[in-house]
């Protein structure tokens, strides 16, 4: 007499934040499986765990992709899971296990209740649980995003994770030795330096994160961009992340904890590290002060134009110099160079004479002006937000009549927030600006990336005409756009 042979069986079993399923941790899933497993008879082949992982949040779940495998090459004939629930959240997943269960005889059971995934009843019964547990999770998705942003509208302190940098493990508190090196980088920041920079510099005098590791440019940036350094509370809705946090959220009230910097400070900062263009001015701490400053002059014989494009640093014989680079692809012509350490001088001197001028210092100090009366009307469209958002709360206006209110203003605000980022570029050469013999003085005091942002908010481009072969050094080649 022949044995017939028993199914092969694999145990599905999952548990997110939400702690759904009777409060059901995997071990208990587990156990409750077998369990089921054994008044079938079915033989357990393996158990496939996915501990923390939400079905519904779209995160991988590495476990179940292994399942779905094993099914595949035939190794998995039934799946038991606690409840539908457990399997999945996603109608399209649900379907793609009764597509599994008509091409392969797959069978489904439950510790919550029998699925007969081979009869249209039960594929029934499995859509109605799939479409129930998916419209339970949309729901505590909805009321976790009111809960958050409920919390950030009253400025609280958000809970979990790690303390800031600047602030002590109760959040609210400031760590004056933590708080100085984020003014410092706030500063150094806003005068043009690279993020970059201020790492390798923070790197070798052994500022650390609240990790104890070095500092990297990504985490430099989230930290600067920030708003609770400036003592405000921003939400994010889950809605616009794109793979990851955005760098930015909505600011939507003052916070229970006081500022590192000031609201001001954090504006400009959040408009500066927010511009798409800044990775391509600021991103590799270059070598060569004016690399991408220079452009080459040269005339190009079909057009007539200037060739225009940007000149690199490239070393002959050892003597540094600038060059059109003669890339293939390109339009770049290749037929200009100059000694880089005689331009960089050059350029320097050019820039601090005319810093120097009067001329500039008062389109210095107009700037300056325009930045305040942005600011400010940063400021009111912030306040204008927050009072929106607090009649919302208290159901003195409908959502939809605050939607309507709120977008005008968030336009507003971020066409403001951009001109500021542009204006403070400017602004902030307040402080380096003298006489000629004191900016020379700093400027010695400077490092490369300090250097170039000095040039770059004053400097647009800086053309090279051909060279004249009679004169050893002519400083007529070089043509400078001004930012007006």
């Amino acid at each position: 007499m022949t044995t017939a042979k028993a199914t092969r069986a694999a145990i599905y079993v999952r548990i997110s934040q939400d702690r759904e399923g009777a409060g059901l941790g995997v071990a208990r899933q587990e156990a409750d499986c077998r369990a089921l497993c054994a008044q079938k008879g079915w033989d357990v082949v393996d158990v496939y765990p996915d501990n923390d992982v939400s079905a519904y949040s779209g995160a991988p779940r590495p476990k179940w992709q292994e399942l779905m495998e094993d099914i595949h090459q035939g190794l998995v004939e039934a799946v038991v899971c606690w409840h539908v629930d457990r399997l999945t959240r996603t109608p399209r997943e649900l379907e793609d296990v009764i597509d599994l269960a008509d091409r392969r005889g797959l069978e489904l059971a439950t510790v919550s209740g029998e699925i007969d995934l081979a009869t249209p009843t039960g594929r029934l019964i499995a859509r109605m649980l799939g479409a129930a547990a998916r419209h339970e999770a949309e729901h505590k998705a909805e009321r976790q995003q009111r809960q958050r942003r409920q919390a950030a509208e009253s400025g609280r302190v958000a809970g979990g994770g790690k303390r800031s940098f600047g602030y002590e493990d109760d959040r609210i508190t400031i760590r004056e030795s933590e708080a100085e090196h984020v003014r410092e980088a706030a500063r150094r920041t806003l005068a043009g330096e690279s993020l970059a920079s201020i790492c390798r510099d923070w790197k070798g005098r052994g500022i650390v994160t609240v990790l104890g590791i070095p500092w990297k440019p990504s985490g430099m940036r989230r930290m600067l961009a920030s708003a609770r350094i400036s003592g405000r509370r921003e939400h994010t809705p889950r809605s616009s992340w794109e793979g990851t946090r955005p760098l930015l959220g909505e600011i939507v009230s003052d916070a229970v904890w006081p500022g590192i910097i000031s609201h001001e400070d954090s504006d400009r900062l959040r408009a500066l590290l927010s511009d798409p263009t800044r990775r391509k001015r600021h991103g590799n701490g270059r070598t060569y002060l004016l690399s991408g400053i220079l452009r080459c002059g040269k005339p190009v014989e079909e057009s007539g134009k200037a060739c225009g494009w940007g000149m690199v640093g490239r070393p002959r014989s050892g003597v540094p110099r600038y060059v059109c680079p003669n890339t293939p692809g390109t339009d770049a012509c290749g037929g200009t160079a100059t000694n880089a350490t005689r331009t960089d001088e050059h350029v320097r001197d050019m820039v601090l004479a005319a810093f120097d001028s009067p001329v500039f210092m008062k389109r210095l100090r107009e700037s300056d002006e325009d930045g305040t009366e942005l600011y400010e009307k940063v400021r009111a469209d912030e306040e204008e937000l927050e009072e929106l958002a607090s009649d919302f709360g208290a159901r003195r206006i409908s959502r939809k009549e605050w939607m309507v209110a709120r977008a005008p203003i968030q336009e507003r605000l971020e066409l403001n927030r951009a001109k500021l980022a542009k204006v403070s570029s400017k602004a902030v050469l307040l402080g380096f600006v003298g006489s000629y013999d004191d900016m020379l003085a700093r400027w010695e005091r400077m490092n490369p990336s300090q250097q170039r942002a000095v040039i770059s908010s004053a400097v647009r481009a800086v053309h090279v005409l051909p060279a004249d072969p009679r004169k050893r050094w002519d400083p007529d080649r070089f043509v400078i756009d001004w930012i007006a």
